[in-house]
């Protein structure tokens, strides 16, 4: 069984049970930046296209989304008003309602639960995973956010969001550009087998960009990685690729 990072795209494809994943998906992010001043249209009818234009191309019959496909928690330093942020979050179910209708007519949606998923149900052809991830033969997936379960961690591979990674590299003029990437990663055997003591110690960690690229990233190779995994996630000896396949080499080289 295998996990297939999509080329030129922020999705995995399972074939052996003809799934694609996708994670963060932030529904409702441009409101936050609309309180901020930066009018950014709505881009959820764009990221639904991609999503349904993913799944016909590959006859997907499951969509698994790691976590966080919408936004709003609670009204932050950023929001100015308890008006504007209930305006935003109006607009959000409204998004996020269209957004899941419309895909659940093209496949089943597995969720596991992201850190802004809060209030979330399991509903018609849409089934809510806890925050601890799911398995489906040997592949486990997870947010981040959380600790997996054990029995994740017995599998060949972890696929998980939350980071939403990216490379930050400094050209010889002193100009700074970031990249979404792919991290693929092994973990750090001691506190690895620590912490999940009847785990595989040569799982496999593969770490997904962003689906929406409004998303702000980590810069791995200058940041690490968040969430309670980041001290057992070997990833200063990670890989990361660009969303075109390009291998960036070891991420410890990348400082």
């Amino acid at each position: 069984m295998t996990a297939l990072p999509l080329y030129e795209e922020r999705a995995i494809y399972v074939p052996s049970t003809k799934t694609v994943v996708i994670s963060d998906v932030h529904i409702g992010i441009e409101y936050e930046f609309s309180s901020m001043g930066a009018n950014i249209p709505s881009q959820t009818e764009s990221m639904l296209k991609r999503c349904i234009g993913i799944c016909d191309e590959k006859k997907a019959e499951k969509l698994i989304i790691l976590g966080d496909v919408k936004h709003a928690i609670t009204p932050s330093g950023a929001i100015k008003d308890e008006r504007s942020y209930m305006d935003a979050l109006s607009r959000e179910r409204k998004d996020l309602k269209f957004f899941l209708e419309s895909l659940s007519e093209v496949v089943d949606i597995s969720l596991v639960k992201g850190n802004h998923d809060g209030g979330l149900r399991t509903g018609k052809n849409f089934y809510v995973h806890p925050s601890h991830g799911t398995i489906i033969e040997e592949i486990g997936f997870v947010h981040g956010h959380a600790w997996p379960s054990e029995e994740l961690m017995k599998g060949k591979i972890l696929v998980m969001g939350h980071v939403h990674p990216v490379v930050r590299i400094k050209d010889s003029f002193g100009y700074v550009t970031s990249k979404p990437c792919w991290v693929r990663a092994t973990m750090k055997k001691e506190p690895f087998l620590k912490k999940y003591s009847s785990a595989n110690e040569n799982m496999e960690v593969i770490i997904m960009p962003s689906f929406n690229p409004l998303c702000g990233g980590m810069a791995v190779n200058t940041e690490g990685i968040m969430g309670p995994m980041k001290n057992i996630v070997d990833i200063e000896n990670a890989n990361a690729y660009l969303l075109n396949g390009t291998n960036l080499g070891r991420i410890g080289s990348l400082h």
